[in-house]
């Protein structure tokens, strides 16, 4: 058993490096890469064996883990050309700041509508297009060697991310109160 921990995560699911991500393949490489260093397949192997099937099927999936999620691989790629990112960093760009707090504070007037599902589909849209406009210009910056403007892209990622869940969540809580 042997796989090379040292290559990229791209390598590592025949893959190019690139933002444009096929997940299909993805997602048929990392199962065909599961399969064969799976756990399951060493458990009569040496102690040493098992051990590295652990290892190397942890690796896999915060590789694909990664891969998968155009913020993380937004994140992969910028480091792979030495760019560090700090937990803390964020934009500090006030006006798309704002734009936040104000879609947060839509979402939680939603529930006060006549049709609050409706209100947070309409949010989502809105949180996914910007999202996608976020991702194209990431992209756009990235292959035109603008790394600053590609790491700025990716910490406002992180801020639709987190506006995605909130939508998700109230979603859910709206559709539960529905059949409840």
């Amino acid at each position: 058993m042997s796989l090379e921990f040292k290559q990229n995560y791209f390598e590592l699911f025949s893959l190019p490096i690139q933002f444009p991500l096929d997940k299909q393949l993805l997602a048929h490489n990392f199962r065909e890469l599961q399969r064969q260093y799976h756990p399951d397949r060493f458990a009569n192997s040496s102690d040493q064996e098992r051990r590295i099937a652990v290892q190397t099927t942890g690796y896999l999936n915060e590789a694909n883990e990664t891969l998968k999620s155009a913020r993380l691989r937004a994140i992969y790629l910028l480091e792979l050309q030495g760019v560090n990112f700090d937990l803390c960093e964020t934009t500090h760009d006030m006006n798309f700041l704002m734009d936040q707090m104000e879609t947060r504070e839509a979402l939680e007037k939603a529930t006060q509508t006549n049709d609050p599902l409706d209100q947070v589909d309409k949010i989502s849209q809105r949180i996914k297009q910007n999202t996608q406009y976020l991702e194209d210009d990431f992209q756009h910056n990235l292959e035109a060697g603008n790394i600053a403007k590609a790491k700025e892209a990716v910490l406002k990622m992180r801020f639709y991310e987190r506006l995605t869940d909130e939508a998700k969540h109230l979603q859910e809580k709206l559709e539960d109160e529905m059949f409840a």
